[in-house]
């Protein structure tokens, strides 16, 4: 009794293992972990004018802080405020 005891305990922990589980993640090539890496597309504008780039980088935050400080205030509405209060 013993023993199938044991034995309904590694068979439960070993159903465990395997089946849904993820597939290990592909490994990669040495040569190209150590390759040099590749720039984006716009990395050749931006090297021969770095002040364009920044001028344009600038213009992009200033919308969105724009977009940032629209989205600042109450979330309800005063009027839909002063009804839930009312309710209380």
């Amino acid at each position: 009794m013993k023993h199938v005891l044991i034995l309904t305990a590694c068979t439960s922990l070993l159903s465990g293992c395997g089946g849904d589980a993820d597939p290990y993640p592909r490994l990669l090539p040495t040569e190209q972990i150590l390759a040099e890496p590749t720039l984006p597309d716009h990395a050749p504008d931006a090297a021969s004018s770095p002040v364009v780039a920044n001028a344009e980088a600038e213009g992009r935050a200033a919308d969105l802080r724009r977009r940032a400080d629209a989205l600042r205030g109450p979330v309800i509405e005063p009027e839909a405020l002063s009804r839930m209060r009312q309710r209380d």
